[in-house]
């Protein structure tokens, strides 16, 4: 399996350059297509805002703002895109293309989340900014449209670069469906990397980590099994610290075990680990 076509939302923020220099490096061992997608707002929606809750007079002048606002995010975002795309010397194509890695750039209207789930589903994997500590409205929108409703898999970038998805990986296996999607989805990136170990926390999952242990095997991955204690601890502070103490580069997990609203408001391992993780998360659901 290879991760041929990869996609890329950029949206003119801070970290769209981190976020296309890791999908390059990826790019560049799976000989991938990187369809960059810059993905702002409907003007129509600040107005149809205005109109429910601003006095009719203000309404020209909010449309003009989130008409400018709109245009100044997809300026930002092209002029990244143009200036990644020249250093690393990469063609634009519009058709599949043997050989190299290839680009191409597009531009989508409307609300951030429906728009990249739908260009999620013909993708082996979207690359995005993880969300951090406070992550925008937009940001979680986009991951769960992807995640649930594309059913399709995220690879999440830190805000420092990643040169190479290398060294030591860790899987978090519960013996989940999450865990099992997350984990083929990586199978790619984990035969390249030069440890693999499969962590379980305070589960009944150890005889299912050595029926997985077994299956990469036939894959050809070597992988430990390590059983990590919880204690009082949220399990996404110790998967965190199991990925710091072995030099992790690259952490494994399903994602959203619980229902979306019950991880937003009560926390829970996605939330924790999409908000603190310092080296790349890849997640399925």
């Amino acid at each position: 399996m290879a991760l041929r076509s990869l996609l890329v939302p950029i949206t003119g923020l801070a970290g769209d350059k981190i976020v296309l220099d890791a999908a390059y490096h990826l790019g560049r061992t799976f000989e991938s297509h990187i369809s960059v997608s810059c993905i702002r707002p409907d003007p129509t929606d600040v107005v149809r805002y205005a109109v429910e809750w601003s006095y009719p007079i203000l309404m020209d002048e909010a449309v003009t703002s989130a008409e400018r606002h709109s245009k100044e995010i997809e300026h930002r975002a092209h002029r990244v895109f143009d200036l990644w795309r020249q250093n690393h010397d990469l063609p634009v194509v519009d058709s599949p293309t043997p050989g190299g890695v290839t680009v191409s750039w597009q531009e989508h209207i409307g609300a951030s989340g429906p728009v990249l789930g739908d260009l999620a589903r013909f993708a082996d994997l979207v690359i995005m900014r993880n969300l951090g500590e406070k992550p925008a409205i937009e940001g979680d929108a986009m991951l769960e449209s992807v995640l649930i409703d594309a059913g399709r898999p995220v690879l999440l970038i830190p805000g420092s670069p990643v040169d190479t998805l290398s060294g030591t990986a860790l899987i978090a296996w519960d013996g989940g469906r999450e865990s099992l999607r997350a984990m083929n989805a990586a199978l790619p990136l984990l035969a390249r990397m030069g440890t693999v170990r499969i962590v379980t926390v305070d589960s009944d999952a150890g005889t299912k980590a050595e029926e997985l242990a077994t299956y990469l095997a036939w894959q050809g991955i070597a992988a430990d099994i390590h059983l990590a204690e919880r204690g009082a601890a949220n399990i996404g502070d110790v998967l965190l610290e199991e990925a710091h103490q072995i030099g992790a580069g690259l952490l494994v997990m399903g994602g959203y075990h619980h229902s979306r609203t019950r991880e937003l408001l009560f926390g829970g391992t996605t939330r924790r680990i999409i908000s603190a993780a310092k080296i790349p998360v890849m997640l399925a659901h």
